[in-house]
């Protein structure tokens, strides 16, 4: 397909946000994959060193089987992302699945402290707590909201528990101060972050204006020549006997810009890329600007008959083009077309097409312009 007609920065933006939206799902879930067995350890040591295991088994095992679930929903395939919606769907949906086990480890850990079969195991439970709470306030800054409702469903419950009880104000302390410390963490790894993907958004937009720059001619929003042989030689190279190579040139030309002015000159070249544009992508082709104001079409797929049509078609339709003057006056154009379909036993290269149709183009001028001529 066509490259479109010279992509504006904000289009260029608007698609490497896009990328940006899709490398967060990426680092989101390639973070998820590292920590989910961790809870299922910790929470099986908690148990273990304790009497639950023995008066509560099926309580712990419940639990366990929970967090197992949990952590292997988070392998699940990434959906497809075509576009920002897409995308923060997908970002949603890992979220959720986090959330869902910092809010499961919170409560087991809150009941790991209030009941007395886990009596010998609450400094484990309070260790698994800050620990877990920690590693997920450094993995999960990537989304800060998020990340702070994390910890907060992992630690809090505990810590109100440790609080009604009474008796623990030293240890209650100082996980409030080790939550300050997260939420430090949080925003500085966050702003980070955000820094990072804003710079990766610039960079990529400016690379992606560069590329379609070195692809499309200015003045036409079509493939530049440079572009075009490279597609053009390829589908020779393949041997397809179903490409036809089309070569349009504006008739006199020269004239339009010694009598009218360059600007009307361009308004014409501009006009004739949209005609030939629509009509050889009507048909999954590609146009191009080959220089001044001679054009190329690459069409596939299609016989001799049926690029003719399309070739008188465009030849009619530029035709029947109107160039407005300032006095009210206006001005029409024609062109002149040669076409020719690749055939193997005739054409060693895409350089012997070219030349054949050049020729059939020169033929079409010869004979009094404003037609269509194929090679023989």
């Amino acid at each position: 397909m066509n490259p479109p007609r010279m992509t504006t920065i904000t289009a260029l933006r608007r698609a490497a946000t896009l990328a940006s939206e899709r490398q967060r799902v990426v680092d989101l879930r390639e973070r998820s994959l590292l920590g989910g067995g961790f809870y299922v350890i910790s929470w099986f040591l908690i148990a273990g060193f304790s009497e639950a295991m023995a008066l509560r088994t099926t309580g712990v095992v419940l639990g366990g089987l929970g967090l197992a679930v949990l952590a292997a929903l988070r392998f699940l395939p990434t959906p497809a992302m075509p576009d920002q919606a897409a995308a923060r769907r997908a970002r949603a949906r890992l979220w959720a699945l986090l959330m869902a086990m910092a809010a499961l480890w919170g409560g087991l850990c809150a009941w790991a402290w209030v009941d007395p079969a886990f009596a010998e195991s609450r400094m484990l439970t309070v260790l698994g707590v800050v620990s877990l709470a920690t590693a997920f306030a450094q993995l999960y800054a990537v989304g800060r909201p998020q990340a702070f409702a994390g910890i907060a469903l992992m630690v809090l419950p505990t810590l109100l528990a440790m609080a009604r009880e009474g008796g623990y104000e030293g240890l209650v302390l100082m996980l409030l101060v080790n939550l300050a410390y997260l939420a430090a963490v949080i925003f500085r790894a966050n702003r980070e972050y955000e820094t990072r993907l804003a710079l990766e958004v610039e960079l990529r937009t400016e690379r992606d204006r560069y590329v379609r720059l070195s692809r499309v001619d200015a003045l036409s929003g079509l493939s530049n020549r440079g572009h075009f042989q490279g597609l053009f030689e390829a589908a020779v190279a393949n041997r397809d006997g179903g490409t036809v190579l089309l070569v349009l040139d504006v008739d006199r030309f020269k004239q339009v810009n010694d009598r009218f002015g360059h600007a009307a000159g361009d308004r014409v070249i501009a006009s004739v890329a949209e005609a030939l544009r629509s009509g050889v992508e009507s048909v999954d082709g590609v146009a191009a600007r080959l220089g001044g104001e001679e054009f190329g079409a690459l069409l596939r797929g299609m016989d001799s008959a049926q690029a003719l049509a399309l070739a008188e078609d465009l030849r009619r339709r530029i035709g029947a083009l109107r160039f407005p003057l300032p006095d009210g006056s206006e001005f029409q154009v024609t062109a002149s077309i040669g076409l020719g379909a690749f055939d193997p036993r005739r054409h060693r290269d895409a350089d012997a097409l070219y030349r054949e149709v050049d020729a059939a183009l020169y033929r079409a001028k010869a004979g009094g312009r404003n037609r269509v001529v194929a090679i023989n």
